[in-house]
């Protein structure tokens, strides 16, 4: 293997730990040289048995759970080569003995979790997940899902004799050294096929009952007996099952099977030496079947406990050469002999396969990005570590049981509530919300949705479905919560917050929002669970000063006037005197203004009236300003509250997929109309509507852009919006 350079290797490691979620463009390459050279039996070797989405649905977090086998494997000849020059019965003791001591084929490994790298594939780059934590199997056996879902295979044919009652033995210190989450599935076969089976069960007792229901062996049925595809077709069928075991069994997180045989197939061509390898080659790469694409890879270690029986001696060498070759002992797997009555080493055997299953590392993932897809491409490697330790590279292109609508956004929720305690959330204002996100910088792939304060959110997932989501997300665009991006970044987008005080909860310092954030490409959103959902400090919109210094001061400056007025009328009804004439030019009559126009006087005498608007009269109604002096408008209506900005665009119609108000009223149409502000105006467009659009009741002509002013009526259909200038 090539070792990257010490400082290039110790700098990759950095950025990958630094860096929460990133596309790393040379990590393909760097991963061909991890795994280009295959390493030596001394090497250290990584192996991934499970990768596990589960924990994402329940804590709402984007976070992969996998299983890791990471030990220096040892070769069984150099473990049982003091047995070499011993034959018969005590050859066998011998390599019972030496294989069943303790670390006697491996030796374990910690998880460096600082030089490790997982990545997912993601539009054809490596986006590198980031390292939660770590934890050996057999210090969390008690927390959910970790467990091993054993199938137990008892060879009932009548060649077994006396080996028999042994072998189920052996099947019974499995069982009873089941784990809180252990599952397990006992198979009893015969010369043809699995003629008995318990199912997977979680109960110890069920199994037990199972064992000790077959109290005797099988009659023969040939001289030979397809041994390999009896065993490949248990396996198959067992592990298949896994995916579709029903309500009342968790399918744990690891896998394995017993083989408890005497295997002998006779004279069967499929059953030799060779063809063992075959078989666990198919174990170990974890498809049931090999065509499998529905259901995740999960790879099998496998327990070959072999009962010598009496047969030619042919055969007898064949058989012991079978069940060895299918100790996949590279992730776990385990071969040990078991002579006549020696069933009470059956313990040995056990904490034997237990001890290396403790050992394995439960590690922890924070996966921001997947692929779009429901196959996933995985990739494991190690930087810089003294021994050199290979990675995994065979989780391609397989489902791993992530949908990835489902997959839930990245979000840093306390970066979140920190930025909200600074600045709450208020009504028409803006919200930050940090994590780790794949848009880039388009804000058009991200949205914002306000859940009003009377709607509970779902204490979990289960029992959901995409038309619910949907009538959910149309329910919240009707009653205006839904929010746009102004800026999106890899770790940070700016939302405008709805204009309505629907979604505040609570009251003073107490006042609370709680929102989620959806990527309308991806289809994935934040958490929506009841003690997930993204909840923040708001307050009440506060008071519009600028708006409310205008009015007064317009306020004061009208008051003026009128007093101006009422002491300028009463002063000349005091004086008794006539009206005010225009001066007169001397030698002549009273003459007119200039431009021909005579002053225009108040009734009953006084100076003129105040202009308002430059000649315009009083100004509209609605209380807004006119044309481009207008910052934004905002329409409401039943269906709740929407803000024009400078720029902003809005559809109208039934469609929720094209439009963002929507109007879920059949005499609306699906798009029934645009509506823009800009230039300080707000533009209303029909679209052809079969009940069109009108403003103040009088409807306007299709397809042209129309202004409304402040105070208008808009309609569309029977539905109607008041409009309103800020």
């Amino acid at each position: 293997m090539i070792p990257l350079p010490h400082g290039a290797a110790r700098a990759v490691a950095r950025s990958a730990r630094k860096a929460p979620l990133f596309a790393l463009p040379a990590l393909a390459a760097l991963a061909a040289i991890l795994f280009a050279a295959a390493p030596t039996l001394a090497a250290p070797e990584a192996k991934i048995l499970r990768i596990d989405p589960r924990t994402s649905t329940v804590d709402g977090s984007p976070v992969l759970t996998t299983v890791i086998d990471l030990v220096q494997n040892k070769r069984m000849s150099d473990a049982t080569r003091p047995c070499a020059a011993l034959n018969g019965d005590a050859f066998n003791d011998c390599v019972a003995n030496a294989l069943e001591q303790p670390n006697a084929l491996y030796s374990s490994f910690d998880f460096p979790e600082k030089n490790a790298v997982l990545t997912v594939v993601v539009d054809g780059s490596d986006t590198a997940a980031r390292f939660e934590s770590k934890a050996r199997w057999g210090d969390s056996t008690s927390q959910p899902g970790v467990g091993t879902a054993w199938l137990i295979l008892i060879d009932a044919a009548s060649s077994m004799g006396t080996r028999f009652d042994e072998a189920k033995s052996v099947a019974t210190a499995f069982v009873n050294a089941m784990g809180p989450n252990d599952i397990v599935d006992v198979m009893f076969f015969n010369d043809k096929s699995v003629v008995e089976d318990s199912k997977w069960v979680n109960n110890k007792q069920t199994a037990l009952q199972t064992i000790s229901s077959v109290k005797n062996t099988f009659p023969t049925q040939g001289r030979t007996r397809p041994l390999f595809n009896i065993i490949k077709t248990a396996a198959t069928d067992g592990f298949k099952e896994l995916g579709n075991v029903g309500t009342n069994v968790v399918v744990p997180m690891h896998q394995a099977m017993v083989v408890l045989s005497n295997g002998a197939a006779g004279a069967d061509p499929s059953s030799t030496a060779a063809a063992s390898n075959l078989l666990k080659d198919y174990l170990t790469k974890g498809r049931f079947p090999e065509n499998n694409e529905v259901l995740p890879k999960t790879p099998v270690p496998v327990i070959s406990i072999w009962f010598p029986s009496k047969l030619v001696e042919e055969f007898t060498a064949n058989s012991r050469e079978f069940m060895e070759g299918l100790a996949n002992t590279e992730i776990g797997g385990f071969y040990s002999i078991l002579r006549d009555r020696q069933e009470a080493r059956a313990a040995n055997i056990v904490n034997a396969v237990r001890s290396r299953f403790n050992k394995m590392h439960i590690v922890k993932w924070r996966v921001s990005c997947v692929a779009l897809s429901l196959t996933q491409t995985f990739r494991l490697a190690f930087l810089n570590t003294d021994p050199l330790i290979a990675g995994d590279a065979t989780f391609q292109n397989v489902p791993v049981g992530i949908d990835p609508s489902q997959w839930p956004l990245d979000i840093d929720r306390e970066a979140t509530e920190r930025a909200a305690a600074k600045d709450p959330v208020h009504p028409g204002g803006t919200v930050k919300v940090f994590g780790n996100f794949c848009w880039g910088g388009n804000t058009q792939r991200a949205e914002l949705y306000m859940l009003p304060k009377n709607q509970p959110a779902p204490a979990s997932l289960q029992g959901g479905s995409i038309d619910d989501a949907k009538k959910a997300q149309r329910t919240l665009i009707e009653q205006g919560m839904r929010g746009k991006a102004t800026t999106a970044g890899e770790s940070m987008v700016e939302f405008e917050v709805p204009n309505t005080d629907k979604f505040l909860s609570g009251k003073g310092e107490q006042m609370t929002a709680r929102l989620v954030v959806y990527d309308n490409q991806a289809k994935r959103t934040s958490a929506i669970t009841a003690d997930k959902i993204i909840t923040v400090k708001a307050k009440e919109a506060p008071l519009p000063f600028l708006l409310i210094g205008a009015i007064t001061f317009g306020g004061v400056v009208l008051v003026l006037l009128v007093v101006s007025i009422f002491r300028s009328g009463g002063n000349k009804r005091r004086a008794g005197a006539a009206p005010a004439t225009a001066p007169r030019p001397a030698g002549g009559s009273p003459g007119p203004m200039p431009g021909g126009y005579a002053p225009a006087m108040p009734m009953g005498g006084g100076m003129p009236g105040p202009d308002f608007g430059g000649g315009y009269g009083p100004p509209p109604m609605g209380g807004g300003p006119v044309g481009g002096s207008a910052n934004r408008a905002v329409l409401s209506g039943s269906l709740g509250i929407f803000t024009f900005n400078p720029g902003t665009e809005m559809r109208v119609g039934r469609d929720a997929a094209t439009c963002q108000i929507v109007v879920n009223e059949p005499r609306v149409s699906g798009s029934h109309a645009v509506i823009k502000f800009e230039n300080g105006q707000l533009f209303v467009r029909d679209e052809n509507s079969n009940n069109g659009t009108s403003i103040n009741g009088n409807r306007i002509p299709p397809l042209v852009w129309t202004p409304v002013s402040p105070g208008a009526m808009l309609r569309f259909g029977p539905i109607e919006f008041n409009v309103r200038f800020e």
